[in-house]
């Protein structure tokens, strides 16, 4: 199906059409249309997404940045192949900064917010109940974001962004199981509660354990067993 991605005026249309087709690309491999070690076909995409090929390997060339894209010389740009390795270090990173950023929000979350992070945990519910696979990840993703906004710290968020959008390669298969989904939200329930609570460092330990137990739940859904 061909999605037309239109410019957004005439002095700002080539930057906004680039950073169209760079969302679209990363929405495709974020889904697991584009596979780990997939080809990402130029001339296909840009067919698709109704542009020329330019944008398209510009936005091969920005996800590269990011860590999601490899580009060879002459072969073109292939979904990268997260090591499981390196996939593990990112979990044992962002266990301390999703755990900083529940510590500060225990002193710091306003009313609002607070009804805005239980709404997330409410339609995570919902869409763990009905099996929907995609909305609970993208629902988790958006959540887990949200609360490094209100956290307050630009330099500690862009640090999870960073490293966060490479598990995207691999992630995802972590919610194929609705037992796995409603088993996270349900320590998504007991970091609210704790952030709740006011107690910064309880905050902090219940929202380590939760990026733990999302760590667990990513091997066992690879099968990858440590020697």
């Amino acid at each position: 199906m061909q999605r037309r991605l239109l410019a957004a005026g005439p002095h700002s249309g080539a930057a906004s059409l680039a950073t169209s087709v760079e969302a679209e690309l990363e929405a495709l491999i974020a889904r697991g249309e584009l596979g780990p070690g997939q080809h990402i076909n130029e001339l296909a995409l840009a067919r698709r997404l109704g542009v020329s090929r330019g944008p398209v390997r510009e936005a091969a060339r920005a996800l590269e940045r990011m860590g999601l894209v490899t580009v060879i010389l002459n072969r073109g740009a292939f979904v990268r192949e997260l090591e499981i390795d390196e996939a593990l270090a990112i979990y044992d990173l962002t266990a301390l900064l999703i755990g900083y950023a529940a510590g500060r929000l225990a002193t710091s979350i306003t009313a609002a917010q607070a009804l805005e992070l239980q709404t997330f945990v409410t339609e995570m519910e919902a869409a763990a109940q009905d099996g929907r696979h995609d909305a609970f990840f993208d629902l988790n993703v958006r959540f887990h974001k949200r609360q490094f906004t209100f956290a307050g710290n630009a330099p500690v968020e862009e640090v999870y962004l960073a490293h966060t959008r490479k598990l995207l390669l691999l992630r995802r298969r972590s919610f194929d199981e609705s037992s796995n989904m409603q088993q996270s939200n349900a320590e998504h329930r007991d970091v609210m509660d704790a952030i709740l609570s006011g107690d910064p460092e309880t905050a902090r330990q219940v929202a380590e354990r939760h990026a733990r137990s999302g760590r667990a739940r990513f091997l066992r859904a690879i099968a990858y067993r440590q020697t």
